[in-house]
C-alpha cells in the first residue's frame, strides 16, 4: 500500500469514527429536551441508551462470525448506508408519529443507526489496526481519541443550533447529521483495505490475559459511558438544555485530553500503559465519587467532567494491549471485546437510570462508583498474567 493509498483509507476511517460519535452521542446530547418536550422518564432514557448499544451488541456478534469471512470492504459499505438511512428515519420520528408514540419511533431509529454505527465502528478498528502505522494497535486509541474530538464537535455544532432555532427543530439537526454517513460512503469507495493476515484458531486466544480483557473492556467503557450519557442530564437541571450541551462538551473534551496522553505515552513506553490503566481507573472512580459528593453543583459538574480523563483511555487502552499480547487473533478477537463493551454499555448506564429515578443522579454516580473500581482489578489482572507469560507473545499453532 502507497502513501497516498495509506491516507485515503486513513481518512476513510477516521469519517467511520466521526459517524459513531455521532450515533452514539446525538441522543443523550438531546435527553434534557426529550424530557421536556415529550416527558421521558429516566427509566424511559435509560433503556433508550440500551436499546442502541444492544443494537451494537448483536452488530458485533455477527461480526464474531463474518469479520474473517466476508470482504470488510463490502461490511464497511453495508454499514455507512444503513447508518445514514437510521438517521434519515430519526430526523423524521416527529413527521412520522404522534407525541404520544414518538418514543416507539427514536428506539426503533435508534436501533437501526446503533446497529450499523456498531458495525462500521468494528471493521474500521479493524482495519487502521492492520495498517503500517497502526501496527501494535496505538491506532485503536487514536481512533477513540478522534472519536472524542468529534463528539465535542458535535455537542457545540448543536449548542449552536439549539441557541438559534430552539430545541423544538432538534430532528432538522439530525437531518443534517445524515451527511456524515454519506460523506464516509464516498470515503471508502475510494479506500483500499490492506490484506487480512492469516490467523490462528480463536480456541488459541482463551487465555487469562483474554479473560480478564473482556472484563476489563467492560467495565471500563461502562464506566465512560455511564458518565457520558448523563451528563447531559445532570448539568442540564443545573443551566437548562443550554448547560446540559455544555456538560457534553466539557466531558467529550476531557476524553479527547485523555486519549491523547494515553496515545503519546502508550507510544514512548510499551510496557507501563497497562499500570497506568489501573491508576487511571482509580482516578476516574475517585471522580465519580466527587460528583455524587461534592459540595457544590459547579463543583460536582467539574469532578463529572474530569471523569472524562481518566475513563476514555480504559477501554480502548485495554483492546490495545490484548491486540498487542494476542497479534495474531484475527478480527473476531476485537469484535468479541466490542460485545463486552457493548453489554457494559447497555446494562450500566440503564442501571444508573433506575437508580436516578427512585433517588437522584449524585446517588447514581456514587453507587456507579464501583464500575471503574472493577476495572482497575480487572486491568491489574491482565498486568499480572502478562508478567507471569515473561511479557512473551503467546505462540500459535500454524
Amino acid at each position: 500500500m502507497d502513501q497516498r493509498d495509506l491516507k485515503r483509507t486513513s481518512r476513510a476511517c477516521i469519517a467511520g469514527i466521526v459517524n459513531q460519535a455521532v450515533v452514539v452521542n446525538v441522543t443523550a446530547l438531546l435527553f434534557a429536551p426529550f424530557m421536556r418536550l415529550y416527558g421521558f422518564t429516566y427509566v424511559q432514557l435509560g433503556l433508550l441508551t440500551a436499546a442502541g448499544f444492544l443494537a451494537q451488541m448483536c452488530a458485533d456478534v455477527s461480526l464474531v462470525f463474518l469479520i474473517d469471512r466476508v470482504s470488510r470492504k463490502k461490511l464497511a459499505l453495508f454499514a455507512a448506508a444503513l447508518s445514514a438511512a437510521g438517521l434519515l428515519f430519526y430526523g423524521c420520528t416527529p413527521f412520522l408519529f404522534s407525541v404520544d408514540a414518538i418514543y416507539g419511533g427514536i428506539v426503533a431509529a435508534t436501533v437501526l443507526f446503533a446497529f450499523a454505527g456498531g458495525m462500521l465502528e468494528i471493521v474500521l478498528s479493524n482495519v487502521a489496526d492492520s495498517l503500517p502505522s497502526g501496527r501494535g494497535g496505538a491506532s485503536i486509541c487514536l481512533l477513540h481519541t478522534a472519536y472524542a474530538w468529534a463528539q465535542v464537535a458535535l455537542a457545540l455544532v448543536l449548542l449552536a443550533f439549539v441557541a438559534l432555532f430552539g430545541a423544538e427543530r432538534w430532528n432538522f439537526m439530525v437531518l443534517v447529521l445524515a451527511l456524515v454517513p454519506v460523506s464516509v460512503l464516498f470515503l471508502l469507495f475510494g479506500a483500499k483495505f490492506p490484506p487480512r493476515e492469516k490467523s490462528a484458531p480463536a480456541r488459541a486466544s482463551f487465555k487469562p490475559f483474554y479473560l480478564f480483557a473482556v472484563l476489563a473492556v467492560f467495565f471500563g467503557y461502562g464506566t465512560e459511558v455511564v458518565m457520558n450519557q448523563w451528563i447531559s442530564a445532570f448539568t442540564a437541571s443545573l443551566g437548562g438544555e443550554a448547560g446540559g450541551l455544555i456538560g457534553c462538551a466539557a466531558f467529550a473534551l476531557c476524553l479527547g485530553v485523555g486519549g491523547t496522553v494515553y496515545s503519546f505515552v502508550s507510544g514512548k513506553r510499551k510496557d507501563m500503559p497497562l499500570f497506568l490503566l489501573c491508576a487511571s481507573a482509580l482516578l476516574a472512580a475517585a471522580a465519580y465519587i466527587g460528583a455524587a459528593l461534592a459540595p457544590s453543583d459547579l463543583l460536582a459538574l467539574a469532578f463529572a467532567a474530569l471523569c472524562g480523563v481518566f475513563a476514555g483511555m480504559l477501554s480502548p487502552g485495554a483492546m490495545t494491549a490484548a491486540s498487542d499480547f494476542l497479534p495474531r487473533s484475527g478480527g473476531w478477537m476485537l469484535a468479541s471485546l466490542a460485545v463486552s463493551q457493548d453489554i457494559g454499555a447497555a446494562v450500566l448506564p440503564s442501571a444508573a437510570g433506575a437508580l436516578s429515578e427512585g433517588s437522584s443522579l449524585r446517588t447514581s454516580f456514587l453507587v456507579m462508583s464501583l464500575v471503574p473500581f472493577f476495572a482497575a482489578a480487572a486491568l491489574l489482572l491482565m498486568a499480572l498474567a502478562r508478567a507471569k507469560s515473561g511479557k512473551k507473545r503467546p505462540k500459535f499453532p500454524r
